[in-house]
């Protein structure tokens, strides 16, 4: 996340995520919950040809949703120390130059600036790491970089056990009191014995037993070790999410297999139809599904969901009751 911004990142065209928070002058700092992050990436061997870039980007309908960032919006200077003394920059150029030096960057390239809040990660990605992959397809689209190429496997691990609330859409059951939910599902486990005994104290701090698989930018697939302890488990649905009791209860089966001895065990889930679709290089899955349905829901082929005949409700003992 710290890196690339993202939890299933595509690590073919590099852009790393660099902290530059120490490289700003107090006057346009961002204060001490927040830190800066920067980026570069090269469109132009010509300082006006990334200018004209960076204006076309801007001025676009997918630019919209960055102006708008809580942290503020994104700044974009071309390297260009040349002009440095007959220029102005909202940062300084003293500033500028700082973080062309901090990302080694070269005559012409695009740096970006963005702000984040200090607080744990919550989500599976930053404005930043989404912007670094706008950015980068629209300079594909463009032709002035070349599309990455071949297959670029990653294990993502060491996921937080636990994530922030988002008071915009509470987790039913999960978190609403305790202002924590389970980043995974609530039957992940923890990762050491050292996270079992965070649970206790500092639940937010717990890593996960949780691991994803992703290539090229995209997730095929995501599992965990689950809990296999009785007590450790109704520990973090009563204790840690603070679940209700009449959500407790809905539980109470799970409960009851574990205390009668349950071994160690975990899980995967592989999505292949995302794996063809990476390997043929298309960018839905619709397209690779012999069956997909469409934006209704309905399967074209078979004409399903349809009516249902007097014959079909009897073969398998169905009736409806008003």
């Amino acid at each position: 996340m710290s890196t690339y911004g993202t939890d299933k990142p595509d690590t073919r065209f590099g852009m790393e995520i660099v902290n530059v928070s120490g490289a700003l002058p107090d006057s346009v700092g961002v204060g001490p919950d927040h830190i800066s992050e920067a980026v570069k990436l090269h469109v132009s061997d010509d300082v006006e040809g990334t200018r004209g870039f960076i204006e076309a980007f801007l001025s676009s309908p997918e630019a919209e949703r960055f102006k708008g960032n809580p942290a503020g919006a994104p700044t974009m200077f071309v390297c260009d120390r040349q002009q440095a003394l007959s220029r102005e920059s909202s940062i300084g150029v003293q500033a500028e130059n700082a973080i062309s030096d901090i990302l080694q960057a070269q005559p012409a390239d695009l740096i970006v600036l963005q702000a984040r809040s200090k607080a744990p990660f919550s989500g599976g990605s930053t404005a930043l790491g989404q912007l670094r992959l706008a950015l980068h397809q629209a300079a594909v689209r463009q032709g002035r970089v070349p599309a990455p190429d071949g297959f670029r496997f990653l294990w993502i691990t060491d996921f937080p056990l636990f994530s922030p609330v988002d008071r915009t859409g509470l987790e039913p059951g999960q978190g609403d009191v305790a202002g924590l939910r389970s980043t995974h599902h609530p039957f992940t486990s923890p990762k050491t014995a050292a996270d079992v005994d965070l649970l206790l104290t500092r639940p937010a701090d717990a890593t996960a037993e949780h691991f994803d698989l992703v290539v090229n930018g995209v997730e095929l697939g995501g599992g965990s070790r689950r809990i296999h302890d009785a007590k450790m488990q109704e520990f973090v649905l009563k204790e840690v999410l603070k679940m209700p009791p009449h959500r407790l209860a809905e539980f109470s089966h799970l409960l009851e297999i574990l205390r009668a001895g349950c071994p160690p065990h975990a899980g995967i889930a592989l999505g292949f139809d995302r794996l063809v679709a990476v390997m043929l290089g298309l960018d839905s899955v619709r397209d690779v599904i012999a069956f997909p349905k469409n934006g209704r829901g309905e399967d074209p082929l078979v004409k399903s969901p349809g009516p249902v005949s007097r014959e079909a409700w009897e073969t398998y003992h169905l009736k409806t009751t008003e």
